[in-house]
C-alpha cells in the first residue's frame, strides 16, 4: 500500500467509524443534536465534544441520511470498516 493509499484508508476508517457509532448510539446523537443551539457549526462541535469525533468524523455524521441507521446498513458498513482496517495491518 503506497502513502496515497494509506492515507485514504486511514480516512476511510475515520469516516465509517464515526457513522457507525453514531448508527449504532442514533438516540445519544439524536439527543446531542436537538441540545444544540446555533448553527452547523455549533453541532459539529458539540459532536467533538461528546463523542470524541475529529472534524471530518463529525461533518460525516452530520452528512448521513437515515437509511444509514438501519441493520442491514450497519452491518455493510462494519463490513467496509473491517476491510479498511485489514488492508491497513497488511
Amino acid at each position: 500500500m503506497d502513502d496515497h493509499e494509506r492515507r485514504n484508508a486511514l480516512l476511510g476508517r475515520e469516516i465509517l467509524s464515526a457513522t457507525v457509532y453514531a448508527a449504532e448510539h442514533m438516540s445519544e446523537v439524536l439527543h446531542v443534536s436537538a441540545s444544540v443551539e446555533g448553527d452547523d457549526s455549533a453541532l459539529r462541535s458539540a459532536l467533538i465534544t461528546e463523542f470524541g469525533f475529529s472534524n471530518v468524523g463529525a461533518d460525516a455524521v452530520l452528512g448521513m441520511q437515515v437509511r444509514r441507521f438501519t441493520p442491514h446498513a450497519i452491518a455493510r458498513m462494519r463490513s467496509q470498516l473491517a476491510e479498511i482496517q485489514q488492508s491497513l495491518t497488511d
